[in-house]
């Protein structure tokens, strides 16, 4: 299977677990997401993340879910986190597919580094 393919199944995978999990229920999360890292050169990562209760397999949920609230879900309205970065040229394309609070949220972007996709969208939603 080609790398983009694999990528496309693998979000859209992501979104059939996530429109399971979105129906407007009052046990449901407030948020909902299927974060994805993907470099043009290596191998794709995808976590999920939940917000009220926080929690899925990033790490710094808590910290994520507390961006995530000062900006309505919108991860492209995240203000960027202050730091350097190289110049080195590794394109990586991010993706945060979900909902919040019952409406769908989509944020796509290429970067020229992980180190500048990182630092841009707040410095925790795509983090190691």
């Amino acid at each position: 299977m080609s790398r983009a393919r694999f990528r496309w199944a693998a979000v859209l995978a992501g979104m059939a677990v996530l429109a399971q999990a979105a129906p407007a229920q009052a046990d449901a999360p407030a948020g909902a997401y299927m974060l994805t890292v993907a470099p043009e050169h290596g191998p794709s990562s995808v976590r999920s993340l939940y917000c009220d209760p926080d929690g899925g397999t990033l790490d710094a949920a808590s910290r994520a879910c507390d961006q995530l609230r000062g900006v309505d879900g919108e991860v492209g309205k995240i203000p960027a986190r202050a730091g350097a970065c190289t110049l080195e040229y590794a394109p990586v394309r991010v993706s945060a597919h979900g909902r919040w609070r019952g409406e769908p949220r989509h944020f796509e972007q290429v970067f020229p580094n992980r180190c500048v996709a990182v630092r841009d969208t707040g410095g925790i939603l795509f983090g190691k």
